[in-house]
């Protein structure tokens, strides 16, 4: 558990599986929220992230597997630095055009939120590629032990899982860019063991562009599913996949609705 806010909650409602919950100081949704909200993560329910935005419960991932991805970020962006001319061709871009890789403001000094000027949605990006000193696409940076996931028919390393996509589209959208650059190190068992030993190469890392998903109707959904739950202090209706959540919050007495 990351955070507690119980105290939170108004009423649990079992028979409707519904937790009503006091609205006030709601979070914004951001990428990796947005995928669990539309029902498309297969980490997180939408019951679970109504809890998160809602500032009650958000369960505390932490595995080798998350650690390692934040050891590695930074490794991995410097990586791309060095290499980010490799992006041209990829880009369509003009031979010669001067590249570089732009760190992403640290999250500590912007309050973890990067569209200030965003009122619904917001976020961290983990970088930007600019061409010519013009921003050309949102950089995303992942760690994986399976290049299978990763791969098409054919071999290539084409395929993004869509909760991903979501992701780093939603960053694109709000940062006004249409082009996405995944950045993915392959570790293997060993090296989440000892990520700090591990060296990005051109055989354990690829690079994957691709055109940003049409948001326009994923954001529509996003914000109606925010008015009907978030905005009238309730969840949506908890699964068997939440029922140790639901126990948790049980274990505080909340008043009666």
């Amino acid at each position: 558990m990351a955070y507690d806010g119980r105290y939170r909650v108004e009423d649990i409602d079992d028979e409707s599986k519904v937790v009503y919950f006091f609205p006030f100081k709601i979070k914004k949704i951001t990428g990796t929220r947005l995928a669990p909200i539309l029902g498309k993560s297969e980490f997180q329910s939408p019951f679970a992230a109504a809890l998160d935005l809602a500032g009650i419960y958000r369960e505390d991932i932490r595995t080798k597997n998350v650690d390692a991805g934040n050891i590695l970020e930074p490794v991995l962006r410097s990586h791309m630095r060095k290499n980010v001319s490799s992006l041209i061709p990829l880009l369509n871009l003009p031979d010669g055009s001067k590249m570089v890789t732009e760190d992403p403001v640290p999250g500590e000094m912007c309050g973890y939120d990067h569209f200030h000027n965003e009122k619904l949605f917001g976020g961290l990006v983990d970088g930007y590629v600019a061409a010519d000193g013009k921003r050309n696409a949102v950089l995303e940076i992942k760690t994986s032990g399976d290049r299978g996931a990763w791969t098409d028919e054919n071999g290539e390393y084409t395929v993004v899982a869509e909760q991903y996509m979501l992701q780093a589209s939603l960053y694109a959208e709000l940062s006004r860019l249409d082009k996405i650059v995944f950045l993915v190190g392959f570790l293997n068992d060993a090296d989440y063991d000892r990520p700090e030993s591990w060296i990005p190469d051109e055989n354990n890392t690829e690079i994957i562009v691709k055109k940003k998903l049409d948001m326009a109707p994923y954001m529509k959904e996003a914000t109606e599913w925010y008015s009907e739950y978030m905005k009238k202090g309730q969840t949506p209706e908890w699964t068997d996949a939440d029922e140790n959540i639901v126990k948790y919050l049980k274990a505080y007495k909340p008043g009666k609705r």
